[in-house]
C-alpha cells in the first residue's frame, strides 16, 4: 500500500490558554503481512501558524493498521520528531476505505495524537480529520 493524506486539526495546550490550527501532509507506505493487518512507515510534515508566528515540524514513525470489517479500519502508531525539540507523538485513528476501483481508495480518518515535546514544554493532545488516497498494489477486487 502506498499513498498519503492531508490533515487539518486543532490543538489545545495543557498549560496555556491558547489554541492552534495545523495543516499536515503525510505520505506513507505499508505492507500487508497477513489478512487485514498492515505494518507501515509514515513521514509527517506539519505547519502551524498562530498569532503571526509559524513553525514547521517533521516526524517519522511506524504504524499498524487493522481492518475491523472491510472497509472500516483502525490504526495506531508512533512518530519521532526529526527537528530539535520536536519530541514524540503517539496516536490512534479510525477510518474508512472508499474504493474508487479495485486498487485505489479515498480514506477519511478521525484521529487523536498525544505529543510529548522535549523538556515537557507544550505537551499537547490533538484531535482531527484527515483525508487520504491509498493505492493498494497487487490487490484484486473483493479483497
Amino acid at each position: 500500500m502506498a499513498g498519503g493524506s492531508v490533515g487539518f486539526s486543532s490543538e489545545k495546550y495543557k498549560d496555556a490558554d491558547a489554541s492552534y490550527t495545523y495543516v499536515t501532509i503525510a505520505p506513507n507506505v505499508a505492507y500487508y503481512f497477513m489478512n487485514d493487518f498492515a505494518f507501515g512507515l509514515s513521514v509527517n510534515f506539519s505547519s502551524t501558524s498562530f498569532d503571526g508566528n509559524s513553525t514547521s515540524s517533521t516526524f517519522l514513525g511506524p504504524y499498524l493498521r487493522y481492518y475491523v470489517t472491510n472497509p472500516i479500519f483502525v490504526a495506531v502508531g508512533a512518530n519521532f520528531g526529526l527537528d530539535d525539540g520536536a519530541g514524540t507523538a503517539f496516536g490512534a485513528s479510525v477510518g474508512y476505505s472508499w474504493f474508487l476501483n479495485s486498487a485505489v481508495a479515498i480514506e477519511p480518518q478521525l484521529f487523536f495524537n498525544s505529543y510529548n515535546n522535549d523538556g515537557d514544554i507544550n505537551d499537547s493532545n490533538e484531535f482531527g480529520l484527515s483525508i487520504g488516497v491509498q493505492a493498494f498494489l497487487g490487490r484484486t477486487s473483493g479483497e
